[in-house]
């Protein structure tokens, strides 16, 4: 086969890796059947820069800042609600954008946009109902969602967090 073709072909691989088109384990088989094991240059950019870090930071930080806009401060409830829900949507953006990067592999937004949703749940029952047995059903069932969901996905972070979140809130009802 002529160089110029394989070039073009080699060319074609690497964008179908980079578009993600074909898995990349089999990019890197046809890569190295075309370069004839030779290997291929390819400039590597730091896939966890700056800004990257910045936003998984903040977006971890929106979870003690929910807590701490619902429990610690004298904003009216409607207030209180309307700031939670806002955090909630830019976290709901922060997944957005981490689901589209591998160099995020720990299900951080996941977890933090269920952190966010649990505050808010167990804030809008004890407003509705005052009731502190409600509350902790609420939040029960709630967190065996996480488990079951963890267990149906395969993803062992929502599913320990589920467990771990219902044996404290079981250990806090009996005790």
């Amino acid at each position: 086969m002529a160089i110029e073709k394989k070039e073009i072909i080699i060319r074609e691989i690497q964008q179908w890796k980079q578009s993600r088109l074909l898995p990349g384990e089999y990019c890197d088989f046809l890569l190295a059947l075309y370069s004839q094991g030779e290997g291929i240059d390819e400039h590597i950019k730091p896939s966890l820069n700056l800004k990257l870090v910045f936003l998984l930071f903040s977006n971890i930080l929106l979870l003690p800042l929910t807590y701490l806009v619902i429990n610690f401060t004298e904003f009216p409830d409607r207030l209180q609600m309307f700031l939670a829900f806002i955090f909630l949507l830019l976290s709901i953006a922060c997944y957005r954008v981490f689901s589209k990067i591998k160099a995020v592999k720990i299900p951080v937004a996941k977890l933090v946009i269920l952190g966010i949703l649990l505050i808010i749940t167990m804030d809008m029952v004890e407003m509705l109902t005052k009731t502190p047995w409600i509350t902790a059903i609420a939040i029960l069932l709630q967190l065996a969602g996480w488990s079951i969901a963890g267990y149906k996905q395969k993803d062992k972070y929502l599913f320990g967090a589920g467990m771990i979140g219902t044996i404290m809130v079981i250990y806090y009802v009996i005790i």
